[in-house]
């Protein structure tokens, strides 16, 4: 049998190989695309042995616009491209300025397990958004309309990004650590997840561990000051982590629109069947339209 007909794994051994393979060759493919299309690369910040990255699509033209940060999802094991380029494409054609995070992912630990490269991916998003606010000058786009979104762990680093914010450092000496990292909107998609929650059984409660679990869990840092949050997910996910979510955003006076449907497999992005990677589900498809119009009604 070619190995190409090979029969793909099966992941209930927690043998995830094969799919950090395929998805981070189609990653790269993408990067590849993108480059020959003349779109803007910039390098933001190096760690462990990476160096995150912004590819920038080319930005609309007057009158200035806002920018938004598409975050695609993976487990933190690998970025999916069909949460990537298909969706930052799909919000350029709507008139949105829009790039394509490049962030920390660790290959060698199971799902969700490393703490770090999730707290190196989330300063990635941080960095991001100075970025573009310290460069909106040169880039043409407006300094007060930054949002960033993403998809399961980019909808984490979203979260992550629009709770663990400063209004910039002015004693920093890097200049760019001056400049605020508070997005000015951000988008959750299937991405409203929490790791401090009830979970543990009889007798296995640790307060150290809770404490340092809850250090970076976006629902438990969620404050009156956070930007405006738009939340989607489908019931394949317990929809209940997006519905506490926006119960915490509504106790902080945070606005926020949320929009939970039915059908539609967890990492299906635009959900408009153009790819294997993203079946066809025409209503629950709807959602980045609603998204679009609901940044557009935000100035961006």
């Amino acid at each position: 049998m070619a190995e190409d007909e090979q029969k793909k794994p099966d992941y209930t051994d927690n043998d995830w190989t094969w799919l950090i393979q395929d998805r981070t060759a189609k990653w790269q493919t993408m990067l590849d695309e993108v480059e020959a299309l003349g779109w803007q690369s910039v390098r933001l910040r190096e760690d462990m042995g990476f160096t995150s990255k912004l590819v920038i699509l080319p930005i609309h033209k007057a009158p200035k616009r806002g920018m938004l940060i598409v975050c695609a999802g993976g487990g933190f094991m690998f970025k999916s491209a069909n949460e990537a380029k298909p969706v930052a494409e799909f919000f350029h054609n709507a008139g949105i300025n829009t790039a394509i995070l490049d962030y920390h992912v660790d290959t060698e630990t199971p799902m969700g397990q490393s703490a770090s490269v999730q707290i190196s991916a989330g300063r990635d998003g941080l960095a991001a958004v100075r970025y573009m606010r310290a460069h909106a000058d040169e880039l043409g786009i407006l300094p007060d309309k930054i949002a960033i979104g993403g998809f399961s762990a980019g909808g984490m680093i979203s979260a992550f990004t629009a709770t663990q914010f400063d209004y910039g450092r002015p004693e920093a000496e890097d200049e760019l650590l001056q400049v605020s990292s508070r997005p000015d909107a951000a988008l959750i998609l299937y991405g409203a997840m929490s790791h401090s929650g009830l979970g543990s059984g009889v007798g296995q409660y640790d307060c150290e561990l809770q404490a340092e679990l809850c250090r970076y869990d976006a629902i438990r840092n969620i404050r009156s000051d956070c930007p405006p949050m738009f939340v989607f997910q489908t019931h394949k996910d317990d929809p209940r982590h997006a519905l506490q979510f926006c119960y915490e955003l509504a106790c902080k006076g945070v606005p926020y629109e949320i929009h939970t449907f039915e059908d539609g497999p967890h990492g299906g992005a635009l959900y408009d069947g153009k790819c294997e990677d993203s079946p066809l589900f025409k209503h629950t498809a709807r959602w980045a339209s609603l998204a679009a119009e609901w940044l557009e009604e935000k100035g961006f």
